[in-house]
Formats: structure tokens, C-alpha cells, sequence
């Protein structure tokens, strides 16, 4: 289950980063239907896996992290999930 967590956020990070450079976990949430905080968790997990290229905002009402894309290794996992 969680493979295919990963797989859907991966597959939606890259759609969306290829479209508008850049994504973060509302969007995520958004195209995903999944929750906010659940996406966060991943996104914190697949950052600690070496998969993302990330920067976190420290905004008024809390941090959000922005995604520019897959790294090397997560896009080695991506085709690795996809088989």
C-alpha cells in the first residue's frame, strides 16, 4: 500500500513540476484527493529517502514544502515502483 502511495505522489510530482516548474503538498493534496498532512508525512519521508528536491517555508499559519522534482534516486525508485 504505501508503494503505491508513493508511486501516485511521484507520478503527480512529476506531472506538475514538469508543467509548472515547481509544486507543493496543497496541490499535491488537491490533484491526489488525499489529506494535507498525510501528503506532508510522505513528502517528509520520501525527502529522508533522498527521492525529492525540496525547500520548506516557514509561513504565518506554518511551513510548507515546495517540490522542484525528483531526484537521480527518485526517479530510479519511480521506474523501480512502476514494474
Amino acid at each position: 500500500m504505501m508503494e503505491e502511495t508513493y508511486l501516485l505522489l511521484m507520478e503527480k510530482i512529476v506531472e506538475l513540476t514538469e508543467k509548472n516548474g515547481e509544486t507543493d503538498a496543497a496541490a499535491l493534496a488537491w490533484e491526489t484527493g488525499m489529506k494535507h498532512g498525510d501528503i506532508l508525512l510522505r513528502l517528509k519521508e520520501m525527502e529522508e529517502k533522498n527521492w525529492l528536491v525540496t525547500y520548506e517555508i516557514d509561513m504565518c499559519c506554518g511551513e510548507e514544502y515546495i517540490v522542484d522534482g525528483l531526484t537521480d534516486a527518485g526517479k530510479a525508485a519511480l521506474a523501480e515502483l512502476k514494474k
